[in-house]
């Protein structure tokens, strides 16, 4: 394939998804996020600066804890039955602030898997793939 049909398919793919259930209440509620747009995840990466000492933080350049205020209400919503709902500014604002521990750290795993760990195993095995390839051709 061309660079520009390659350009053509990943433009029409629908992007993938990752699911989060919290309690609220006693209730059980289903957070759906959707991969952002790149230049997106890169801005949004800017107003989270990494903190010192903070070995994740140093590797990738932002403190994805507070990463999880800018880019949740930009990239998440609530599924009821088939149906995803946008959530207001207040009730991202009283969601996060209500998320106890293991709740929020799943929210920051899953927008961080969704933007910068899968689209970096995308290109791993891009590579390996096209390394293997000539080879496979070289008979």
């Amino acid at each position: 394939m061309s660079f520009e049909d390659d350009l053509k398919a990943e433009s029409e793919v629908v992007k993938p998804t990752r699911d989060v259930d919290v309690s609220l209440n006693g209730n059980l509620h289903t957070i759906r996020f959707t991969q952002m747009d790149g230049t997106d995840w890169a801005a949004a990466t800017d107003q989270a600066p990494a903190r010192p000492g903070v070995l994740l933080d140093m590797r990738y350049g932002y403190n994805l804890r507070q990463l999880v205020y800018v880019v949740a209400p930009k990239s998440g919503k609530r599924v009821v039955g088939a149906e995803e709902v946008a959530l207001t500014e207040d009730q991202w604002r009283l969601l996060l602030k209500s998320l106890k521990g293991g709740p929020m750290m799943r929210l920051g795993d899953a927008l961080f898997i969704l933007n910068e760990y899968e689209p970096d195993e995308e290109v791993a095995a891009a590579k390996k793939a096209s390394a293997v390839a000539p080879a496979l051709n070289s008979d």
